[in-house]
């Protein structure tokens, strides 16, 4: 007799290997959905610091009238994206 298992789409010779299937398939979606969730709420606070530097940025630059800075080239990789996503606003 075969199984056929709703969460794998799969048949199995026996239940013990459908169960094991089931599980197995269950704890790697459980898994995936947590570290979704971890990088949605990093994505999140990304987006809420590069909100916040795009203000400060703005209003150092309203006071004073321009901002410079040096990049080292151990940073440039880091800050690469986030550092030249600031000036998109007032380039685009």
């Amino acid at each position: 007799m075969k199984y056929f298992s709703e969460i794998t789409k799969q048949l199995y010779d026996t239940k013990e290997a459908l169960v094991k299937a089931e599980v197995e398939a269950t704890k790697a979606k459980t898994d995936r959905e947590v570290k979704a969730k971890e990088v949605e709420k990093l994505i999140k606070e990304a987006t809420e610091a590069t909100k916040k530097a795009n203000k400060a940025l703005s209003d150092f630059i309203k006071e004073y009238g321009s901002f410079k800075t040096t990049l080292k080239n151990e940073d440039y990789s880091t800050y690469n994206n986030a550092f030249w996503n600031i000036f998109d606003k007032f380039l685009f």
